[in-house]
């Protein structure tokens, strides 16, 4: 298996705007701000930036819990299982720190395996 990387996005958390987290800090990768150009990828690494406290985050896909844990400065979610994603899903890493103190800075790395891509049709 030979994955093709996709870079890196890198999002400074902001007040919630998805109403998962109301009141508190929010990493959103929407669709968007992924921007991949495949048909399915991969969030295989967060590093995780200013967590000044213990902090509880829980990620969503959409609107769906997908993973948790606990956090202090700079950290780390490596899963065993990379988060797969279709180009249309968006990803939110929602914390439990009031939206008045320091955001939490999220660099999320991607990646793709062409194996898994489907097939293209041509004429």
């Amino acid at each position: 298996m030979s994955y093709i990387g996709l870079g890196r996005k890198k999002i400074t958390a902001a007040a919630d705007l998805t109403g998962l987290n109301p009141g508190n800090f929010t990493n959103a990768f929407d669709h968007g701000t992924l921007a991949a150009n495949v048909s399915y990828f991969e969030i295989y690494h967060f590093a995780v930036t200013d967590l000044a406290q213990i902090s509880t985050v829980v990620i969503y896909v959409d609107s769906d819990p997908y993973s948790s844990g606990q956090l202090i400065g700079n950290a780390e979610w490596d899963p065993s299982q990379p988060l797969l994603l279709s180009p249309a899903d968006d990803v939110y890493l929602c914390w439990n720190i009031a939206d008045t103190g320091t955001p939490p800075v999220v660099t999320a790395w991607l990646r793709y395996d062409p194996e898994i891509q489907p097939a293209r049709v041509t004429a």
